[in-house]
C-alpha cells in the first residue's frame, strides 16, 4: 500500500482532529460532524470593492453516504455570476444530484426531476438578461 493510500485511509477512518488551515483568500478544513461523518471543506473570496470571486466546496463521506458539493461564482460589480452543483449518494435516500446558476440576482435551480424547470428558468433569466427591473 502507499503511502498516499494510508494517508487517505487515515484521513477518512481514524482521523479524531478537527481543523481549518487558513490560506490567503480562504481556508480548508476537515472535521466530524454531528452523525460521525468525515468533511472536508475549502473556501475562497476575493472581494476588492464589489469585483472577484467567491467560492467553496465540500467533501462528506462516512455512515453510508458520500457527497460533493461546490460552488464558484465571479463576483460583478457587487453582483454573483456563478454556479453551484451537488452530487450524493445516501443508503436511505439514494442518489441527488443538483445544480444552480446565478445571474445576478436570478437563480435557476436544478437537479433530479427538475430538469424541465431548470430549462425553463435559465431560459428566462437569459430572456430578460439586461433588461431594467420592471
Amino acid at each position: 500500500m502507499s503511502a498516499a493510500s494510508w494517508l487517505i485511509a487515515f484521513l477518512f477512518f481514524g482521523v479524531n482532529a478537527q481543523f481549518k488551515i487558513p490560506l490567503p483568500f480562504g481556508n480548508i478544513g476537515l472535521l466530524k460532524n454531528d452523525k460521525g461523518e468525515v468533511e472536508i471543506t475549502g473556501n475562497k473570496n476575493f472581494n476588492l470593492f464589489g469585483w472577484g470571486t467567491q467560492g467553496d466546496f465540500k467533501v462528506t463521506t462516512g455512515n453510508g453516504t458520500f457527497n460533493i458539493e461546490g460552488s464558484d461564482a465571479a463576483l460583478v460589480n457587487g453582483s454573483q455570476y456563478g454556479g453551484a452543483s451537488r452530487l450524493g449518494v445516501d443508503e436511505k435516500k439514494g442518489i441527488d444530484i443538483g445544480q444552480n446558476v446565478t445571474l445576478d440576482d436570478k437563480t435557476a435551480a436544478g437537479g433530479s426531476g427538475k430538469e424541465s424547470n431548470f430549462l425553463q428558468d435559465l431560459l428566462g433569466i437569459f430572456r430578460n438578461f439586461g433588461k431594467p427591473p420592471s
